[in-house]
């Protein structure tokens, strides 16, 4: 899985989350912006992202699970891991851990984005945040120790077009409509943003 280089932790440790504030961050390709919230039990967090790149960008941002061969987006979810002593939300390509094999790795469906336009989402998490990515194996998980409280950051995986870029696009059809895919992507180009502090949440402790 990639480190925190993209906005790294180092120094954030240190920071305060102000809780449940919306926390800009930027680099030469995009604006990304975060709010989390509470709302009836559930955690939302709303992300928004400009593109001012001036190419096409697309957003690794539909996550999707598999199923006899049919993939199934999961449009309001995210993956969680603990990184540094901090909760990290994720919307990207997770590398496969060295101790497992799979015949395929789960790359996320994309959202493409114009040069000067911008997409918001929202996704909905479950408290306590249980961690997890693609390669979860749920029959090995132990029984959580308890709960902590972990400041949790938001980040998110794409990558920039090039000419004919889009004719590289897959059409995947799911029990969602068709979805925009990039299969196989080489993890070492996806590019990484990162936002947060957002505020500090319930996290199960599965040490």
């Amino acid at each position: 899985m990639a480190g925190l280089t993209a906005f790294g932790l180092t120094c954030a440790i240190e920071k305060k989350a102000a809780a449940m504030s919306a926390i800009t961050n930027q680099n030469s390709d995009m604006t990304l912006s975060a709010h989390l919230r509470e709302d009836k039990g559930l955690l939302l967090l709303t992300y928004q992202v400009n593109n001012t790149s001036g190419r096409t960008m697309y957003l690794f941002d539909v996550l999707h699970g598999e199923f006899d061969g049919s993939a199934y987006p999961l449009v309001d979810a995210c993956y969680a891991t603990i990184e540094q002593g901090q909760l990290v939300l994720s919307r990207q390509i997770i590398t496969v851990p060295d101790d497992i094999l799979v015949e395929s790795e789960n790359i996320p469906f994309v959202t493409a984005i114009k040069p000067g336009f911008s997409v918001e989402k929202t996704v909905r998490q479950v408290q306590p945040v249980f961690p997890w990515t693609p390669y979860t194996d749920h029959d090995s998980i132990p029984e959580a120790k308890g709960v902590m409280k972990l400041n949790v950051w938001f980040r998110l995986g794409y990558f920039l077009g090039v000419d004919g870029t889009n004719d590289l696009v897959k059409a995947m059809p799911t029990d969602q409509g068709t979805r925009a895919a990039f299969d196989p992507f080489p993890f070492e180009s996806q590019k990484l943003l990162m936002t947060g502090p957002l505020g500090s949440v319930d996290v199960y402790d599965l040490k």
